[in-house]
């Protein structure tokens, strides 16, 4: 069969006797973009839904198998073949079971190489692999994650680590606790914490010194005094610590 000559004859005729204006029509590409059309108007025709679906399924037959064109024919067929709100046009199941074959060579090749829309992405090929993204993203390993992201990451771990019921001790808490309590909290951060309290509150429940007193015999202020007595939730004696640390500090003035 000459799917050429049947091919331009119904392009010659419904150029030679366009359609009403108010018949339903498709636009179709004399040469098929695919293959180098343009869409200038010389190259465009209205054809009936029925006219349309013929010229594509004669295209699809028109050129030598394997081809380039064989393939980009019989995949535009293909894509005609989908079903839609819009569409008016079938496919029999005699003409399916004929052009099945050649539907699933077509995909197969439009699939392969750069032709793949995941073309020269990587992707996780088992379970173990998307694991490791998974880990990877979740501790900042992965370079596809910006700077940001990871920063966050390691904001959160970092919270995760140094904190102890609930209290979060940041860098220069922590270098400030070193500084006047000589505890070193990067070792072993929930133990140190727990001996910083036990020591504040032998200070201040079983030694009744004042914040001051305190303060003085740790080289530091009142005021960091209380805050740590605070931080760690150790009630305040009832004697109002603000006039008792007045009368310290100008006792320690006099002498």
């Amino acid at each position: 069969m000459d799917y050429k000559r049947i091919y331009e004859k119904i392009i010659e005729h419904r150029i030679l006797n366009p359609l009403d204006k108010d018949v339903y029509s498709e636009n179709h590409h004399i040469i098929p973009r695919s293959l180098g059309g343009s869409d200038d108007k010389i190259n465009l025709v209205k054809l009936t839904a029925r006219e349309h679906f013929v010229c594509h399924l004669l295209l699809s037959e028109i050129y030598p198998k394997d081809t380039f064109e064989w393939y980009k024919m019989n995949h535009a067929f293909l894509m005609m073949c989908s079903t839609g709100l819009s569409e008016r046009r079938y496919v029999n199941s005699r003409l399916y079971e004929l052009k099945k074959k050649d539907f699933s060579v077509a995909m197969s090749w439009n699939s392969k190489g750069e032709k793949n829309s995941q073309f020269g992405r990587p992707r996780p090929t088992d379970v173990r692999d998307k694991i490791k993204l998974s880990l990877n993203r979740r501790y900042g390993k992965d370079d596809s994650l910006s700077a940001r992201e990871r920063k966050k990451i390691q904001r959160n771990e970092e919270i995760e680590k140094y904190t102890f019921e609930g209290k979060f001790f940041n860098l220069q808490k922590r270098k400030t606790v070193h500084k006047i309590f000589g505890i070193d909290l990067e070792s072993d951060f929930n133990n140190s914490v727990l001996t910083l309290k036990e020591n504040l509150e032998v200070l201040y429940i079983v030694e009744k010194k004042s914040t001051v007193e305190i303060g003085n015999q740790l080289n530091a202020d009142s005021e960091t005094i209380r805050n740590y007595l605070k931080l760690f939730e150790i009630p305040l004696r009832n004697l109002s610590e603000s006039i008792k640390n007045s009368i310290l500090k100008a006792d320690v003035a006099q002498r």
